[in-house]
């Protein structure tokens, strides 16, 4: 075989074995869908934690907000890292959560399973050197060793979903002629929304949920007293040289309501973004909001 070729198979295995290096590091972490939504501590109004599919953002009011990427998991056990957290020096961050069923107010029991960090919230990460080795075996404790007495740092904090309501942006407010065939108009305002039907009939909405640029959209009783409504809405601007259209409505959701629009869910359930949108990432045809 010659050189070149030779030159030609090494670049493909490399670029094949690191790009499924990537994938594998990637995938080490996976976080749970129903854990995906805003989260506030009970104890510290001010203090919530915004959980995605690979990042944990932490915000303490206006004074401290900390970007963790999710670089480990095991069953409901997340070692997170925050890159130059400390100059080159990375913070580092293990929790634990558990369900719990009978609190009235929180859903979620969440552990430290680490030593102090720096600070003394919950969510005060560890600082480590940039090129430490991450294991939850080895940096997670797992059989929660007795921590001096006092313990001058928060080792363990119930959380609570945020509640039901959002509102939408005000540029999207207003009323709009609508792609949607069956539609005559819709109506968006602060935290409702109204849609105008060519039979003359209207569906009302509220703004139930919020995650990124993903609203959901409810509508109550639509099915029957017990029976809600909803949709799962992407609202993104067009280039500002489009001749027709001012923004683009991508639907992430499934649905047997309405040509297939809209998906019943029980009137009492609560909304999980990342389990009930369950097209996020390949929504269906688009459609379009003009004047």
């Amino acid at each position: 075989m010659k050189v070149f070729h030779w030159i030609i198979l090494l670049a493909s295995v490399y670029h094949v074995t690191s790009r499924n290096s990537r994938r594998r590091s990637r995938s080490m972490c996976a976080v749970h869908p129903r854990l995906q939504d805003k989260w506030h501590f009970l104890e510290q109004r001010r203090s919530f934690v915004k959980i995605r599919a690979r990042h944990f953002i932490y915000k303490n009011g206006g004074i401290q907000t900390i970007k963790f990427r999710c670089v480990k998991s095991m069953e409901n056990i997340y070692l997170l890292r925050k890159r130059n957290y400390n100059g080159t020096d990375s913070g580092i961050l293990c929790l634990g959560f558990s369900y719990i069923a009978d609190h009235p107010r929180a859903e979620y029991f969440v552990t430290r399973l680490m030593g102090e960090g720096d600070g003394t919230h919950l969510m005060s990460p560890v600082v480590v050197p940039k090129k430490t080795k991450l294991s939850i075996h080895t940096m997670c404790d797992m059989q929660r060793r007795p921590q001096p007495d006092p313990v001058m740092f928060t080792t363990h904090a119930f959380i609570r979903r945020s509640l039901p309501g959002c509102k939408f942006p005000r540029d999207i407010q207003g009323r709009w002629n609508y792609t949607y065939q069956h539609a005559k108009k819709i109506e968006i305002w602060s935290r409702n929304s109204t849609l105008h039907l060519m039979n003359g009939k209207r569906v009302k909405f509220h703004c139930d949920k919020k995650d990124g640029g993903i609203f959901v959209l409810r509508a109550h009783k639509y099915v029957d007293s017990n029976t809600d409504a909803i949709m799962c809405a992407e609202f993104s601007a067009m280039p500002d040289n489009d001749p027709y259209y001012r923004f683009k409505v991508s639907r992430h959701n499934s649905g047997r309501l309405l040509d297939n629009q809209l998906k019943s869910v029980p009137s009492t359930k609560p909304i999980y973004i990342q389990v009930d949108c369950d097209w996020i990432g390949s929504p269906a045809r688009p459609e379009f909001l003009y004047p």
